[in-house]
């Protein structure tokens, strides 16, 4: 999957429409000129920039939602009594209106683009059109308003859905022979890294568990460590057995989730079946594993260190660049809050090169990423980044974020757009006050 453009509407502090645009001015037309491949007219790195609370985690977290739908809405979203939306609520409007989500995507080497709108009630339209040839052929038309579900002759029928699932999720869980695919190919490969507290120690899990299962090498892991120039030279993981009162408790824990689950199923013969999540280890996989890191020195018994004793340069580097490496051998969307969180400015510029540089991303994997460090924009910076792929958040006085690239700007060739950002010529610089503290501390001291 290769994204040309993500639209969104009403979620978070995003109130009116935004559009994220990936591709390149040289697409001037639905399809790709003759001769020429969409991996030559689709950016494979963007960047947005931005004061903040300016909104610039809002258009990262609407990808995350729309992709969440199309994965979860037919599946464990039906658990919860409502569809989860997250309006803008900053107007005595907006929270009674649609939200809406647009993904225009590659898949198959064909262009497509699907979005929805959800409210209150759920579902109120979907849709989904490819170009098949040299125009939109509408494959999926929804409409809860006019109480309209329209699948093009050409594929098979969906059935029934409810109002809290997507067609597209539903597709997926009765295996749909053509919409299943069209979503896998959408969804099967994206990942995104927060700044949530405990994402990068969920991460690190995760890679342990992937290390211990062999999806991951441990040459793997040591080469980008050393990448990184952290001193590490052998990682390890160390299996301790959880004790046995904890793993009774869990046993019985186990037994009364899939009790209740199977009491509800019989009360809701008609809904779907619900997803049992596991619940801590399986009986015959009860240990916690850590990762140990030895490091380079002089001492002849050097003691491995865990994940605790390690900096956090150290955790924020694995936890970002593991799945970046995942996601350049296979291709797919990259989407990083806060990309320059704990790293030093080069480490971030020498991943950046390799999603730019078509001769290492062979996949096409693309990677959308959130920054404060307008280092990257500077003449100093080996990362070339053309005006379209540069984004900047701000806020309107009513509170409601707004998206705007460098390519709407006028420049000269060889303005320095990084000093331009930081005395405010594009926006996404905070209005600072401190005068404001200064008053604040007199105050205080007069007081």
């Amino acid at each position: 999957m290769m994204m040309l453009s993500f639209t969104v509407r009403n979620h978070l502090s995003i109130r009116d429409e935004l559009v994220l645009d990936l591709t390149k001015p040289s697409l001037r037309t639905l399809l790709p000129p003759q001769g020429t491949r969409w991996e030559d007219h689709v950016y494979t790195l963007a960047g947005i920039f931005g004061a903040n609370a300016s909104g610039k985690s809002a258009v990262l977290d609407a990808i995350a939602y729309a992709f969440d739908a199309i994965q979860s809405s037919a599946t464990t979203w039906q658990g919860f009594p409502n569809l989860p939306r997250l309006p803008f609520l900053l107007d005595d409007r907006s929270k009674d209106e649609p939200s809406g989500y647009e993904i225009e995507f590659v898949h198959a080497e064909r262009r497509y683009a699907y979005g929805f709108e959800v409210d209150a009630e759920g579902v109120r339209a979907e849709w989904l059109r490819d170009v098949p040839s040299k125009r939109w052929r509408t494959l999926l038309q929804r409409d809860r308003e006019a109480g309209m579900l329209k699948t093009h002759p050409t594929l098979r029928a969906i059935g029934q859905v409810t109002n809290r699932e997507l067609v597209l999720s539903r597709a997926v869980l009765l295996e749909h022979p053509q919409l299943a695919e069209i979503a896998r190919g959408l969804v099967g490969r994206f990942d995104q890294m927060t700044v949530k507290p405990g994402h990068r120690e969920q991460r690190l899990r995760s890679i342990t568990e992937f290390l211990a299962d062999g999806s991951i090498d441990f040459d793997d892991i040591v080469t980008l460590l050393q990448a990184a120039d952290i001193g590490v030279e052998h990682v390890d993981i160390r299996e301790d057995s959880y004790p046995s009162d904890f793993q009774d408790l869990l046993k019985d824990i186990k037994a009364l989730t899939r009790a209740r689950a199977d009491k509800d199923t019989q009360e809701k013969e008609d809904d779907p079946p619900p997803v049992r999540v596991a619940i801590g280890p399986e009986e015959s996989d009860a240990v916690v594993r850590n990762l140990l890191f030895t490091h380079r020195g002089t001492g002849a018994d050097r003691p491995p260190f865990m994940i605790g004793s390690e900096s956090d340069g150290t955790v924020a580097w694995l936890a970002l660049s593991v799945p970046a490496i995942e996601m350049l051998r296979c291709g797919g969307l990259y989407c990083v809050d806060e990309i320059d969180s704990s790293l030093h400015p080069h480490l971030i510029e020498a991943l950046l090169r390799i999603f730019d540089d078509p001769a290492l991303n062979t996949k096409g994997a693309q990677l959308v990423f959130i920054s404060h460090d307008s280092y990257i924009l500077s003449p100093l910076s080996e990362v070339r980044l053309e005006p379209e792929q540069v984004w900047f958040t701000d806020k309107s006085n009513e509170g409601a974020t707004e998206l705007s690239c460098l390519s709407d700007f006028p420049r000269h060739k060889d303005a320095n757009v990084s000093k331009r950002y930081l005395i405010g010529r594009y926006g996404g610089t905070p209005r600072l006050a401190p005068s404001a503290i200064g008053r604040l501390l007199t105050r205080k001291a007069s007081g």
